[in-house]
């Protein structure tokens, strides 16, 4: 029997007796050994991984793919391959998006390692939603432009209302400080308001 070393790996030590036609007898011993110096090899490595931002940390689809291992498979001629990885946080980019570049590493059972790289990454190409569109308002002349009214309506953003799922909404308006010259004092003007994300989707 083998000793039964790390892996498939063990020894033995072997005493050889040389023995002559009148019984005399003399002694050699020696080891065979059977060790593994080599790392696992990796025959699939890592994939980056890019997700739509869900607001949320994406943590179903992310911890999905470190358990996978990004991927990767390894195998190993003399033991089984454990696997590890130095995932510890995401980078805060804008809104609720992040990437985080993994390191994992496959370790055989007498402790040599081979390791790939993989990206995981969180982004955010989708608009805001605007779920209440902005409406027209019309006010009786007042002589001075109304401009306390057209203020508060510019203010408002016309009424509407947009969310982002990954991150705040920033409003604009393209309003000029300038109304048409109708009869008299009165006017109109026609805005356009723009609601932008933390990650600049529109």
């Amino acid at each position: 029997n083998l000793s039964d070393d790390c892996g498939a790996s063990g020894g033995v030590t072997v005493t050889f007796t040389a023995t002559d036609d009148c019984s005399n007898t003399a002694t050699s011993s020696a080891t065979f050994t059977i060790e593994d110096t080599t790392d696992p090899s990796v025959d699939t490595q890592a994939q980056d991984q890019t997700v739509e931002c869900d607001g949320a940390g994406n943590t179903a689809q992310l911890q999905a793919w470190l358990d996978s291992n990004g991927g990767a498979i390894a195998t190993d001629d003399c033991s089984n391959v454990t696997w590890s990885n130095n995932f510890t946080a995401l980078s805060d980019d804008c809104g609720a998006t992040g990437s985080a570049t993994v390191i994992f590493t496959a370790t055989d059972d007498c402790g040599n390692s081979s390791t790939t790289t993989a990206t995981f990454t969180i982004e955010d190409t989708t608009d805001p939603s605007i779920d209440s569109p902005a409406v027209n308002a019309t006010v009786d002349c007042d002589g001075a432009g109304n401009a306390a009214e057209l203020q508060a309506w510019l203010d408002n953003n016309g009424g509407a209302i947009a969310t982002d799922i990954c991150g705040d909404v920033t409003w604009t308006n393209d309003y000029n400080d300038n109304l048409s010259d109708d009869c008299g004092a009165s006017g109109g003007v026609t805005v356009t308001f723009t609601a932008t994300d933390d990650c600049s989707n529109t």
